[in-house]
């Protein structure tokens, strides 16, 4: 059975996008296609690097009955056990979001920065990130992306953020600068922007003489 506020939503939309990070969430959102009584076009920007990676897994028990396809997959460690001393909360999509608990387990930051990620960007789950954001009433808001920032999700997930907390707070950015082409095609240069990206996305004063 599907969610009645997740097919109003879908209804209203002209294309599904989503980004899966696991393969039980591609499992059910190819499910939920087939369920649907009617058909819009699903785009699926998840990389082919996932099919291999080691800690992109999934339990039998996440595909059973009863189980559904998440939209937002909240963070479910430290974090969330103590939300009031949260410092920063880490929104992205996709294959990054193991980039950024690998490092975020090396700082031992799990208790100060929480990350949630978004697995559906169209419709875009209103109601689902202004329950995260509320959650932390403390923590900066940050948008991680692996790709340039003219050419990813920020300007499309930037001002539907903020229109979600009622522009209570800056949402800040973490990911490279703009570029005219969509990869570096050097390794090495690839590697030093995504540290640069992380260290963005943990150093919590980053953004202090911005604000």
């Amino acid at each position: 059975k599907l969610d009645d506020f997740d097919v109003r939503q879908l209804y209203e939309c002209n294309w599904i996008v989503v980004n899966c990070s696991t393969p039980a969430n591609f499992f059910h959102v190819l499910r939920r296609q087939i369920l649907l009584p009617f058909r819009k076009p699903l785009i699926i920007f998840t990389p082919k690097s996932l099919l291999r990676h080691p800690e992109a897994r999934s339990s039998f028990d996440d595909m059973l009955p009863g189980t559904h396809f998440l939209r937002v997959i909240p963070d479910s460690g430290p974090a969330a056990q103590n939300p009031e001393q949260v410092k920063r909360v880490l929104f992205c999509t996709g294959k990054v979001y193991y980039d950024l608990t690998r490092e975020r387990k090396a700082r031992q930051m799990e208790a100060d920065v929480a990350i949630t990620r978004v697995e559906q960007l169209s419709p875009f789950p209103f109601d689902l990130l202004q329950r995260e954001a509320q959650k932390y009433p403390a923590a900066e808001l940050v948008w991680c992306q692996e790709e340039h920032k003219n050419q990813g999700y920020y300007d499309y997930v930037k001002p539907r953020l903020r229109t979600t907390i009622n522009r209570a707070k800056p949402v800040w950015y973490a990911g490279r600068e703009p570029a005219a082409a969509p990869a570096t095609g050097n390794k090495k240069t690839h590697l030093t922007e995504l540290q640069r990206l992380l260290d963005t996305a943990f150093n919590l004063d980053a953004f202090k003489d911005l604000a």
